[in-house]
């Protein structure tokens, strides 16, 4: 944008030499909800370093067990949730206070965290995979509460600043999670009939679990939204239903189906990251969580450029060359791996998978926003569970795909063809906009 241009974004907020400029009113209410959203972020921040942690140990087990195709019915049940109760979390979001739904989800995280440590530390894989299943019902509920709290607590100018900021948090929680996986699961400090790294594992997910519960009771309680709706105890046709009926705007729809779409190729790519590294370049443990961490470093500085470039006119016309650039690092990987030389290749991979992940962090942060923002007040919930229910049945998808890839496919090869579809997926979101992207802000 050049020097000096001024451009308006209405009576609160404005856009000068590529700053966005608040009023008085508007920094001011922007503290208030910063303050009040303070516990609701530790909270998801705890929530979502506990399900990476134990996920990725989990995944990383498996693999080295030669259990690989585990990954994949891990990802579709941790979906399965999301398919079934999505309606009613949404339901849950509008009819009651958040800070209702939010601490009764976090007793059931504590729960399913206990599930899961005595599963990792029997090896029993039964316990682990109902862990999977329960912490993501516990997700299914959560969601919306918090999504929908952020319109609530700031300025509509401000939304996605804050989902920018929000994503680096949670990014940064994810980065931590999965990182630490491979680390506490190479510790050997003392001499153990169970090999010490798991029972650390299970020790540290139940102490954040127990810390989440404490401090969701901090989370400010705001009235509900009072939806009159009736409880959609049919669950994923409701969610359908909804989905059919968002046909009327083509922009929303268009909206969530890019959102599905980014969740599909980014949970196929971690997947596929961890038998690349164990597997086919028989990396440590420790060095493949990096792999994955490599990927979420580029999806913060994604979301910081997003908080930067997508908050004002012409947000849509950076998601197709955002996607671009997520498909160009995919393809990257696997030129690091099939063509680059062994001494360059962990750092092209590793720069290669956070070009990946930028790309990908400026691609979701506007479409989260836009979610967030388009439904009316008494609506959000409803709208971001459609929202959840679309791209976790994209991520149950994306099992089953990953599962018909590694049996044919080497990894890095895998990587190639995600890539590609990712550039492919690119162009289609670009004439996808041009259609629908006619509204100058993501509100």
């Amino acid at each position: 944008m050049p020097s000096g241009l001024h451009v308006p974004l209405g009576p609160m907020a404005f856009i000068y030499n590529d700053k966005m400029i608040y009023s008085p009113e508007i920094k001011a209410q922007i503290a208030r909800g910063r303050s009040r959203f303070i516990a609701m972020a530790i909270t998801y921040f705890l929530g979502a370093f506990n399900d990476n942690f134990f996920k990725q140990a989990a995944m990383l087990l498996a693999v080295g067990a030669g259990l690989s195709g585990l990954q994949g019915k891990a990802t579709m049940l941790f979906s399965l949730p999301f398919i079934l109760f999505s309606a009613q979390a949404g339901w849950f979001a509008d009819r009651f206070s958040k800070k209702n739904v939010v601490v009764g989800a976090k007793f059931l995280e504590f729960f399913a965290m206990l599930v899961g440590a005595y599963g990792f530390i029997t090896l029993n894989w039964s316990c682990i995979l109902a862990m999977v299943f329960i912490m993501a019902a516990q997700s299914t509920l959560f969601g919306p509460a918090i999504n929908g709290s952020i319109p609530e607590l700031y300025p509509k100018e401000f939304v996605t600043t804050a989902n920018a900021v929000l994503k680096l948090v949670t990014t940064l929680a994810i980065l931590a999670g999965i990182g630490l996986a491979g680390v506490a699961l190479d510790q050997a400090w003392f001499a153990t009939v169970i090999p010490f790294g798991r029972l650390l594992v299970a020790i540290f997910v139940l102490l954040v679990a127990a810390i989440g519960v404490v401090v969701s009771f901090g989370v400010v309680k705001r009235p509900p939204a009072g939806a009159r709706e009736r409880f959609p105890w049919l669950g994923p046709l409701h969610s359908l239903a909804d989905l059919y009926r968002l046909r009327t705007d083509g922009l929303l729809l268009t909206v969530i189906a890019g959102d599905a779409f980014f969740y599909f190729i980014s949970s196929v790519v971690v997947l596929v990251i961890n038998v690349m590294g164990i597997i086919e370049l028989g990396m440590s443990q420790t060095i493949t969580s990096m792999l994955v961490v490599s990927l979420m470093v580029g999806v913060c500085a994604g979301s910081f450029l997003a908080a930067r470039i997508a908050g004002g006119p012409g947000w849509h016309r950076i998601m197709g060359p955002a996607f671009l650039v997520m498909g160009f690092g995919l393809v990257s990987t696997w030129a690091a791996v099939s063509l680059g030389s062994v001494a360059l290749q962990l750092p092209l991979l590793i720069m290669a998978l956070m070009v990946a992940g930028c790309g990908g962090g400026l691609f979701l942060i506007p479409l989260a926003s836009f979610i967030q923002l388009r439904p009316r007040a008494d609506q959000k919930g409803k709208i971001i569970a459609v929202s959840n229910f679309t791209a976790f049945s994209a991520i149950f998808l994306s099992g089953i795909c990953f599962e018909g890839l590694h049996a044919v496919l080497a990894p890095s090869v895998a990587m190639l063809v995600l890539g590609l579809t990712t550039c492919l997926g690119a162009l289609c979101f670009c004439f996808a906009f041009k259609r629908y992207g006619r509204v100058d802000s993501p509100c």
